[in-house]
């Protein structure tokens, strides 16, 4: 998927850690006027030469979007109580099959994990399991910026989006993803393997959500 393996690009070596061992998220409707917000990192991806981009592939997420309804709903409930919504798009992957999908609060992000029967994943202790098919795979947009993330990002996909991959850990496969004209830093895990995780990114697209105010996304003006 065009992605650097290299850790000296990576602040963060080993993978993330998966929310499961955090708390669930409640899919209850937030008071109207007190979604809180939170202001944009200050960095950004550098701008590369276009030459350098010429011979990359093209982003998945250059595709077309998805519409909401095609978009698991807990992953458009959680950006949408996320503080960095505005800055932080959501993404999500075209297809899945047989997976439910379960949001989990993330300090000033977003974060969805998809469980999978039978699958390996972590288990309500934080423990590794193989078969409870807990959080087996997840998508988060975080609230770090981009100087956060990674030391020395260089492009991996014609649009000049950034991708690192970190060495599998702990069972788990894993990605950070800065995507060109976001100001988050998105990460990808998998305990499926490289091969799932690589088949994961390589489906990602934004989901086609319309701006709206505190007091729409507070009063669920949304599809769901």
């Amino acid at each position: 998927m065009g992605c650097s393996t290299s850790a000296s690009t990576a602040t963060t070596a080993s993978a993330p850690t998966p929310s499961t061992q955090g708390e669930e998220l409640a899919l209850t409707a937030p008071t109207p006027g007190h979604l809180e917000t939170r202001e944009a990192p200050d960095a950004a991806l550098p701008e590369f030469d276009a030459e350098q981009l010429a011979s990359l592939p093209e982003a998945p997420w250059s595709e077309a979007p998805l519409a909401v309804t095609q978009a698991p709903a807990d992953l458009l409930a959680a950006w949408a109580r996320a503080e960095n919504r505005d800055w932080c798009a959501p993404i999500a992957p075209a297809a899945l099959r047989e997976v439910a999908a379960r949001a989990h609060r993330l300090d000033g992000g977003w974060s969805v994990e998809f469980d999978q029967a039978g699958m390996p994943g972590v288990d309500e202790e934080g423990e590794l399991c193989a078969e409870c098919g807990r959080g087996t795979f997840g998508i988060a947009g975080t609230a770090m910026g981009v100087d956060d993330m990674m030391d020395t990002p260089a492009p991996s996909f014609a649009d000049g989006s950034a991708a690192d991959v970190a060495p599998v850990e702990g069972g788990v496969a894993a990605a950070t993803i800065a995507i060109r004209g976001q100001g988050c830093v998105y990460q990808v895990w998998s305990f499926l393997g490289e091969e799932h995780l690589e088949s994961l990114v390589g489906q990602l697209r934004f989901v086609a959500v319309q701006p709206r105010g505190d007091a729409q996304v507070a009063g669920l003006d949304l599809p769901f």
